[in-house]
């Protein structure tokens, strides 16, 4: 679709069309299989390439994640596992770490996951949001990719461009995913290392605190963590004369006093502890990702740009309008303009005269919607001749209106794009969806009469919506086709 911004509407509906009728069923409207066959048809070796090229840097993050995560479980575990055959593994630094850390770490990655509708409306949110992203070990992808080949991660980045918006939700969740599958690589480490240790180690847990707490009360929070198993595992939860058997202080010695085997009962608890608090969490937050990414793809493909202009186009037939050169009358001339056209943008605009034409007295609206091949689902006035309170209340009544219904501004094709625009566009974008598609329509008009737009203005307004960084913006000059 990038590819055709350079052509103009006429030959773009004629190749479409002809795609269209290839199909054994051209008339079925199942909208994903039109789209998908128009892709096979128009897909390149180029487009092969580097869709091959996506993959294969994504597969290399993956790659580095996980190892990243067998390490860093790895390291973790071989710390707080630190036993020289006197000193015993104290249980309430590895509780800590192991539940109370992890947990922590994923409620915070639940905020984090919140959606934006939610965070605006807490003050100060959005930011907190950002600063837990900027963190997420899903932002290692960035090290990463630096290994990929420079072609590879040029055209990726050459794909993205302008289009980056687009790949907002699906950017999103594919760094959330990254991030849970480290957190998964990570406890599947730590489990496995924790068993190698307690297999080919005669390891002595204990607890031990400077504050004076009661061994009541040590029971009452492994009995809380003991719950998920408690019933189908009553061998994996610690009882009362355990944790006393276990308590000691450091200037105190007690190892003669309680078996050493009796001290390395704690094992399975800390290993469930670290399956149902470390490892099940970061699963099915993982599940959860994968879920959201996919609804992504479909979310975004449903509304990516000029998805329902190509539909159009998919569906609605070609009229050829030429005659010979002796068949070429008044009558001929006449009967051209009676015949309906295909519609350009399929659903009828909001429209907004924001170059002050004089609509009202002329023929000159229907003149613009004929040879637009538009419909006009109402208009409005703004920008040229009004105050910035009528602007206000241009975009109030439009919030009101069909979140998703498109907007056409009407322009001035031969003045410049100035700031006041952009201050209006972006103010118009906070109203309805974030995907509803706006059009520039720049017109040149002699004599009451539209005429074709030069292509230099055309250029400087395409040059304005690129700078507006919004893929859901394009300029069309409706009297020579060409789009942008």
């Amino acid at each position: 679709m990038s590819r055709d911004d350079g052509l103009k509407h006429s030959d773009l509906h004629a190749r479409d069309r002809a795609i269209a009728l290839t199909r054994d069923d051209p008339e079925i409207s199942d909208a994903e299989g039109q789209l998908s066959y128009w892709l096979s048809k128009l897909v390149t070796a180029e487009d092969q390439r580097l869709a091959a090229e996506i993959v294969s840097g994504h597969r290399l993050i993956r790659i580095g994640i996980s190892l990243l995560g067998v390490l860093f479980g790895w390291l973790a575990i071989m710390g707080l596992f630190q036993y020289d055959g006197q000193n015993r593994v104290n249980l309430v630094y590895l509780l800590v770490v192991l539940v109370g850390l992890q947990l922590s770490l994923t409620g915070l990655t639940l905020i984090a996951m919140l959606p934006q509708s939610i965070a605006r409306c807490l003050p100060g949110f959005s930011s907190f949001q950002q600063l837990l992203r900027w963190f997420s070990p899903g932002r290692l992808q960035k090290l990463f990719s630096r290994f990929m080949p420079a072609s590879e991660h040029e055209s990726i980045l050459q794909l993205l461009g302008r289009q980056q918006k687009i790949y907002a939700g699906i950017g999103k969740w594919q760094v959330f995913g990254w991030a849970q599958l480290f957190g998964v690589v990570f406890n599947m480490a730590a489990l496995l290392s924790v068993f190698v240790l307690i297999a080919s180690r005669d390891i002595a847990f204990g607890w031990s605190s400077t504050l004076d707490i009661d061994p009541i009360a040590i029971l009452a929070v492994t009995n809380v963590l003991s719950w998920p198993w408690h019933v189908w595992l009553p061998i994996a939860v610690p009882d009362l004369q355990l944790i006393e058997a276990s308590h000691y202080f450091r200037l105190q010695n007690t190892a003669g006093e309680v078996s050493p085997e009796v001290l390395g009962h704690w094992w399975p608890f800390v290993m469930l502890c670290l399956v149902f608090y470390g490892l099940l969490p970061r699963l099915l937050l993982l599940l959860f990702c994968k879920t959201q990414l996919r609804s992504a793809y479909v979310y975004t493909l449903q509304h990516f740009p000029g998805r329902q202009e190509l539909l159009t186009r998919l569906n609605s037939a070609v009229i050829e309008t030429r005659a010979s050169e002796h068949e070429r009358n008044i009558d001929t001339l006449i009967a051209e303009t009676d015949i309906l056209k295909p519609q350009r943008i399929s659903e009828a605009l909001i429209l907004i005269n924001w170059a002050g034409f004089e609509f009202e007295n002329t023929q000159l609206l229907n003149e613009f919607l004929t040879i637009g091949q538009l419909t006009m689902k109402t208009m409005f006035r703004a920008g040229i001749n009004c105050s910035l309170k009528d602007d206000e209340q241009v975009i109030t009544e439009i919030g009101k209106l069909d979140a998703l219904a498109p907007i056409g501004i009407i322009l001035k094709a031969w003045e410049p794009p100035l700031g006041e625009l952009a201050d209006f566009i972006a103010d118009l974008r906070k109203t309805g969806s974030p995907q509803r598609m706006i059009y520039l329509l720049p017109l040149a008009i002699k004599s009451q009469a539209m005429v074709e737009v030069e292509n230099y203005d055309l250029q400087e307004w395409q040059r304005f919506t690129r700078q507006l960084a919004d893929p859901w913006i394009t300029a069309q000059a409706l009297m020579s086709g060409d789009t942008g």
